[in-house]
């Protein structure tokens, strides 16, 4: 049976400021579940980058996000934009 990747496990991001977002258990796979996107397709490569946080958007409560996936070959990222809160 071949090893799955704990969502969980996926480092988040602030785009804007750069501070690393920590957030409860099941959240990445809300996220992941709002891109469609299945658990089996993300791996330690992946991380989750959003456009703001807490700390340099102080008030707001929602944030868009992408989840992104470094290419070995290359260094620029792919990534899908989705909407989470």
């Amino acid at each position: 049976m071949p090893k799955t990747f704990d969502p969980d496990l996926l480092y988040v991001e602030c785009g804007k400021c750069g501070q690393p977002i920590l957030w409860g258990p099941g959240q990445t796979q809300k996220i992941l579940d709002a891109a469609e996107i299945n658990a089996e397709e993300i791996d330690e490569h992946c991380a989750i980058i959003s456009d703001g946080c807490p700390s340099c958007k102080p008030g707001e409560t929602s944030f868009s996000t992408q989840i992104v996936r470094m290419d070995d070959e290359s260094d620029t990222p792919t990534a899908k934009a989705l909407e989470a809160n």
